[in-house]
């Protein structure tokens, strides 16, 4: 948002993006920005990406492989269909690229339509927090929903979507409590563990009734001469 603290969400939103070169599921899979603040932001997260793994970030030893050379080729195939902002560096024998923003990206460009589970960032923009949060809800629940401004900002963005989990001012972290459950929503996901909601989510409850054999009332057999009466009752 317009009142985000640029250099710390830069530098959050390029390690989640970068942790595992983005092929983990709670990656930012993209970033929605105030208009007034987008090329701040990108000149902050260009120099976060550097700061962490340098100028060539394939050749650091920090920075994780592509896990085989089909993924790679999906992923570098939407630098085709882009306008790569910055990055974009790529060794395909060693199923490697680097982290690559995105710029100019629209809302039903390909690389919005699925998941992109690898390092590239598109950037989008908006005027309105209203228009991000409508943006937000048009498509899937998300795993993972990660805002970065002031807490009247949180909240209204809060209680106006729905997502497995977020983060206010962070991204990844709500996984690393294992006091908080963690799960998705919809077609993010069913169900929630880590710590005690593990216990709940692995383990079966099993349901026993006792039924006593001294009183046997006849209401429940047919012919049900008395469901008129049990009716009136209820």
């Amino acid at each position: 948002d317009r009142d985000a603290n640029l250099p710390i969400a830069a530098r959050r939103i390029a390690w989640g993006k970068s942790i595992n070169a983005g092929q983990t599921c709670i990656a930012p899979d993209y970033v929605l920005t105030h208009e007034s603040v987008k090329d701040s932001l990108m000149e902050h997260l260009q120099a976060e990406f550097v700061a962490q793994y340098g100028s060539q970030p394939v050749q650091s030893s920090f920075y994780p492989d592509i896990i085989h050379q089909r993924a790679f080729d999906r992923l570098h195939g939407y630098l085709d269909e882009a306008q790569v902002q910055w990055g974009g560096e790529a060794d395909r024998e060693k199923c490697r690229l680097g982290p690559t923003i995105l710029d100019e990206v629209k809302p039903d460009d390909p690389i919005m339509q699925n998941e992109i589970f690898g390092p590239i960032l598109p950037v989008l923009t908006f005027r309105e927090l209203d228009e991000a949060i409508a943006m937000v809800n048009k498509g899937e629940k998300p795993l993972a929903l990660y805002y970065f401004g002031g807490s009247d900002g949180a909240s209204k963005v809060l209680a106006r979507t729905s997502s497995g989990g977020a983060c206010i001012n962070d991204t990844i972290m709500h996984i690393a409590n294992h006091n908080l459950p963690f799960g998705g929503v919809g077609s993010s996901g069913i169900g929630k563990y880590h710590g005690y909601e593990s216990f709940r989510a692995f383990t079966h409850e099993r349901s026993v009734v006792y039924t006593p054999t001294w009183i046997d009332l006849p209401f429940r057999y047919a012919p049900f001469r008395y469901f008129s009466v049990i009716k009136k009752m209820l």
